[in-house]
């Protein structure tokens, strides 16, 4: 299997888990920076309990600290990024679904 396999699984798991851990937060409203790494970290931790995954290739799928994305209570937004992260697009979208 190539790499692009993992990382094409790695990222259905993530779709997968993804529905489920924004469903618990949903009440709080606004999906705030800070919430948006929490979520992430949730996200992280579903996916990496299956052991099905390398902890560098969730590295790969999750916010590199070197972009530094802003941890706290403003709204995420993606405007003015060039790029959006596996996980944190993954979140986004689902929290902009209305249910």
């Amino acid at each position: 299997m190539t790499n692009y396999n993992f990382l094409f699984d790695a990222e259905a798991a993530v779709q997968e888990v993804v529905p489920r851990v924004v469903e618990r937060h949903r009440a709080k409203g606004i999906l705030t920076w800070s919430l948006l790494h929490k979520l992430e970290e949730e996200v992280l931790s579903e996916v990496s309990s299956s052991a099905r995954f390398s902890k560098r290739l969730l590295e790969m799928i999750c916010a590199p600290a070197a972009l530094s994305y802003p941890n706290d209570d403003r709204p995420a937004s993606f405007e003015g990024h060039e790029f959006v992260p596996i996980v944190f697009g993954a979140i986004e979208k689902a929290w902009r679904q209305v249910h």
